[in-house]
């Protein structure tokens, strides 16, 4: 990799760990019978979001500084699937990059 990332990938890590988490039992389970009221579901949906767009924007630009040779289809992978397509991206982040 020509470029570093924005932000720490031990710290995307745990990003992607939070919004996968976050975002899979709060769309799939019922908070409420574990005792957690509907406004922390609601933060945790929240968090959820906040935890994708981050590592969504911080890889989209990684992969456009990186002149990766399928940016587009990265990109529209962040946006639509977010921390699912980030975790992927991050583990062979080297093997993506253009061959100089």
């Amino acid at each position: 990799m020509k470029n570093d990332l924005l932000i720490s990938p031990s710290i995307l890590y745990w990003l992607v760990f939070f919004g996968i988490i976050f975002t899979v039992f709060s769309v799939s389970f019922d908070l409420s019978s574990f005792g957690i009221s509907v406004q922390m579901g609601k933060i945790l949906s929240y968090v959820a979001v906040l935890c994708n767009f981050i590592v969504a924007i911080v890889l989209i630009i990684d992969v456009f500084k990186n002149h990766n040779p399928s940016r587009f289809l990265w990109t529209l992978g962040f946006l639509l699937f977010g921390a699912f397509v980030g975790y992927f991206y991050l583990r062979n982040r080297d093997s993506y990059s253009a061959q100089p």
